[in-house]
Parts: structure tokens; sequence; C-alpha cells
């Protein structure tokens, strides 16, 4: 079932009576959605009982009993799961970014490029970051690099005969 968490109309036709769905497909009251919304987002259960309009004498209790229906806590890990995805970039995101950076896409609250040494910086934690890629897609092995620097380079003939004139 494609997200589940919209509402859905009731089966009777009544257009007064709207049922709620958990992503596994689980009925839900409006009170019981109203709780897991309050409860995201203040942590509170006792707080979540009574803005959902549960009207009862020991609201602690009835939170306690509510969250212990395994739809319910089912639902909850969902939706912060579900917050959690939106709210924290990705790899993908993260590379993007440094790399509009290093480009000078990105502008400060000035209106101005980034300077040469923060583009600079965002172009070595972009490169680190696809070396780490890459060594991933070694299996874990580093790349080693041999850089061989060979002083002695050979003479040209001109430069032979400029050198034995002058001595």
């Amino acid at each position: 079932m494609a997200d589940k968490n919209k509402k859905k109309p009731n089966p009777k036709g009544k257009n007064s009576t709207i049922s709620l769905y958990t992503n596994s497909g689980h009925s839900l009251t409006a009170n019981e959605s109203l709780f897991i919304d309050e409860y995201i987002a203040t942590g509170n259960g006792t707080q979540s009982v009574v803005a959902a309009g549960y009207k009862c004498k020991s609201p602690r209790q009835y939170a306690v009993a509510l969250l212990s229906k395994d739809y319910i806590a089912e639902e909850i890990r969902f939706r912060l799961d579900k917050l959690h995805s939106e709210k924290v970039a990705d790899a993908q995101e993260v590379l993007e970014y440094f790399t509009s950076v290093m480009r000078g896409e990105v502008k400060d609250q000035f209106g101005l490029e980034a300077p040469l040494s923060e583009r600079t910086r965002a172009a070595q934690e972009l490169a680190k970051r696809q070396i780490d890629m890459v060594n991933r897609g070694n299996g874990g092995e580093t790349a080693e690099v041999k850089i061989v620097l060979d002083w002695s380079r050979p003479t040209t003939e001109t430069e032979q005969t400029s050198e034995e004139s002058e001595g």
C-alpha cells in the first residue's frame, strides 16, 4: 500500500467519519493519530494524551497504555525514521554541496563567493570522500601511490655545445 498515513474515506460512504491508517495498514482513530503526532513533537506521553483530546483521569497511565500498543509504537518509529531521513543530508547531497562550494556557486549572506581558502578546503573534503569511496570499492585496500623524482635529466646537444664553449 502506498503511503498508508493518508486519510482514506470510510467505506460505508459517511463523509463525517474519516479513517486513518498506520504505515503497516492498521487503522487508527483520530485521537490515536493526534497522539502520535504530539508524541513525536514533544516526546511527552502525558502531554500528548491531553493534546490529542482523550478524556481520562490518568493521562500518564493512558499514555503508557497507548505506547505499549505495537501498531502505535511501530508508527512512531516509522514517522521518526521518515523525519530523520528528510532532515539529514545523505552522502550524495554532501558531495554536491562540496562541489558547488568548490566551484564558487555558493554565496555567503552578503552575496559574495566563498574565498579561495574555503573553496580549496571544500575541494579537499570532496577529494577525501571520493578517495574513501574508491578505497571502499577496492575492499578497503589503500591505493599506494609512488612518486619518483629523477633529477638527472638528459642534456640536449645545444646545451652540451654551449657548456663546451664556455669551458
